[in-house]
């Protein structure tokens, strides 16, 4: 994938030779008609500079030329680690109730804007994320003893991890799209463009045919990660009655459990 600006407008040229990656692309990205002369790019009569990586601003990702998103969490975390050192200057001596509710409102919202397109599948990324949200956690508390369990005290906080608060905004996605509450684009993905079974509230059992991939960066995005999740899911969880009732039933859940086995069938 190669990436280029013009007028601070990103616009990305992707070369693929499968014909299902090429319609997911076409999907997922607005794809605008590029022409090359000279070994120049241009758009119309604009020419384009070509760039390793590029903020999309309508949605407030970082987005790579080589479609990982390293760049991104490397950003996101970066700046609420800056975040949370503002914190510990200006209420260190404030209760943990208040230091808990300053944390969900200032750093947290920054290390999950839009996670259901960047959920990271990487140990290293994963663990970047979850250590900033680990000394947050001290923090609230004052409990920087080596000796103490962070498990215990995000237990005690009760903190979700934040790979799994992840995988529930990916499902939760995927709930509100099936139920049309936001515009289904999972149709489009389907081999068959069709559901497997009749989707209505009376007799469909939403559940969605697999989405072949070969490559990573398309394999760890939202519909092909996702949908096998969202198929082992209970019946009466995908056919909850609201996003709050799917969230709260999801909360039941070993979501490391579904992850599992939805993609190795353990």
């Amino acid at each position: 994938m190669r990436a280029f600006t013009v007028h601070k407008i990103l616009h990305l040229h992707i070369q693929t030779d499968r014909q299902t990656d090429r319609h997911t692309h076409d999907k997922v990205i607005t794809m605008s008609l590029l022409e090359q002369s000279s070994g120049e790019t241009k758009m119309g009569s604009s020419g384009l500079e070509q760039v390793e990586h590029h903020p999309y601003l309508q949605v407030g990702v970082e987005l790579s030329s080589d479609m990982k998103w390293s760049k991104h969490i490397s950003q996101i975390t970066t700046k609420a680690n800056q975040m949370l050192g503002l914190l510990k200057r200006n209420i260190y001596h404030a209760s943990s109730r208040t230091k808990s509710i300053a944390y969900k409102a200032l750093i947290r919202p920054r290390l999950e804007y839009c996670s259901a397109t960047w959920d990271p599948h990487h140990k290293s990324e994963i663990q970047k994320l979850e250590s900033l949200q680990n000394r947050a956690a001290r923090f609230t508390v004052g409990d920087y003893s080596r000796d103490s369990s962070i498990t215990k005290i995000l237990k005690e906080l009760e903190w979700d991890s934040l790979q799994n608060r992840r995988m529930i905004s990916r499902l939760t996605t995927i709930y509100k799209e099936t139920h049309g509450i936001i515009p289904n684009n999972i149709s489009a993905f389907q081999q068959s463009s069709v559901l497997r079974h009749p989707q209505t509230r009376q007799t469909g059992n939403y559940k969605y045919n697999s989405i072949t991939v070969n490559k990573d960066c398309y394999r760890y995005s939202l519909y092909p990660r996702s949908l096998p999740e969202w198929n082992h899911l209970d019946f009466d969880i995908r056919n909850a009655p609201s996003v709050e009732s799917f969230k709260s039933k999801l909360g039941a859940i070993d979501m490391e459990w579904l992850s599992t086995k939805a993609h190795y069938g353990a």
